[in-house]
């Protein structure tokens, strides 16, 4: 405790001046770092790499790929409905009786083989051959 009897204005006065300038170094140490101008951020001007063009290039092939396998499998459908409408409109062209001889005489089979399974004469056998081939045509 004696050095705060030793303690006066004087060294109150040298004590607050050290302090105060403790704080004043802080203060423009603070400032320099606010003022100065910060580097700006690099921004990328380089074109792709190679390998970049690459795996665009890759990507770009890959979907081509998938989009024309979707094309043919579209083309496919498409051939098979229009087979499917053949089949219908001729099933409706003719006497629900002979449904199942058209079917046959569309499948490829021979008047006879249809008139045998159909229980039907070679004459109307026949004649639903030529309307199917017809049709068909």
């Amino acid at each position: 405790m004696e050095f705060f009897e030793n303690f006066g204005l004087h060294e109150m006065v040298i004590g607050t001046a050290v302090l105060l300038g403790i704080y004043s170094g802080i203060v423009i140490i603070r400032l320099a770092r606010m003022s100065r101008p910060r580097a700006p951020e690099p921004v990328w001007k380089q074109p792709p790499t190679q390998f970049g063009e690459q795996v665009l290039k890759t990507g770009i092939e890959a979907e081509l790929a998938e989009l024309r396998g979707e094309v043919a499998a579209l083309k496919d459908e498409a051939i098979l409905l229009h087979e499917e409408v053949r089949l219908l409109k001729a099933a409706r062209n003719v006497s629900p009786q002979y449904g199942e001889a058209v079917a046959l005489a569309q499948k490829g089979l021979d008047a006879p083989q249809i008139a045998e399974r159909c229980g039907i004469s070679v004459a109307e056998a026949e004649m639903v051959c030529a309307l199917s081939r017809r049709q068909s045509e």
